[in-house]
């Protein structure tokens, strides 16, 4: 028996249908409850509160769909988008682009822009591919493909022109 037949076993007893929901429904009510201390402080009360809190979510079935299918949906897309999102800011490192998203990273505020800009783009195409491609306003993968093509001839004149230093605003001023 190897690893994936492990998650089969564990897909089949309905493990991901019901306990790892239960589990994380369980520790989020918990924690607020705990942390906030909404009702009470005792812990036990709190653990049989949100317990009970807990098994009515996973009971519930939004839409012909499981949860655990939901957050498979959910989590798997966000881990799409947080990976190609390290990717891009890996890619803005390589061109010199430094302390974009710091406390002081105002010395280079095109370079900042433009990096936060093509990250929003990058995260909403990751986003709608991780969908199925909904969420794109109805247009076709040509127009699609033309209008991220011209906003990015667009952002790099707006960064031609604006004045910076050039060389991803490293160099010292003097």
């Amino acid at each position: 028996m190897n690893f994936l037949d492990v998650l089969n076993v564990l897909n089949q007893v309905g493990f991901y249908d019901v306990v790892v929901p239960w589990l994380l429904f369980f520790g989020i009510i918990f924690g607020l409850l705990q942390n906030k201390k909404i009702i009470t402080e005792e812990r036990g009360i709190n653990a049989i509160i949100s317990a009970a809190i807990a098994f009515f979510i996973v009971a519930f079935t939004p839409a012909g769909t499981t949860l655990a299918q939901f957050f498979s949906t959910l989590f798997g897309g966000a881990g799409m988008i947080i990976g190609a999102l390290l990717v891009l800011m890996l890619f803005a490192a390589i061109m010199g682009v430094e302390n974009v998203f710091k406390e002081g990273g105002d010395k280079q505020p095109p370079i900042k822009y433009a990096v936060v800009i093509m990250l929003v783009i990058f995260a909403y195409l990751a986003y709608t591919n991780a969908l199925g491609g909904y969420g794109r306003a109805g247009l076709s993968n040509d127009t699609l493909v033309v209008i991220l093509t011209l906003a990015f001839i667009l952002l790099v004149i707006w960064i031609a022109m604006s004045g910076g230093k050039g060389g991803g605003g490293n160099q010292q001023e003097k």
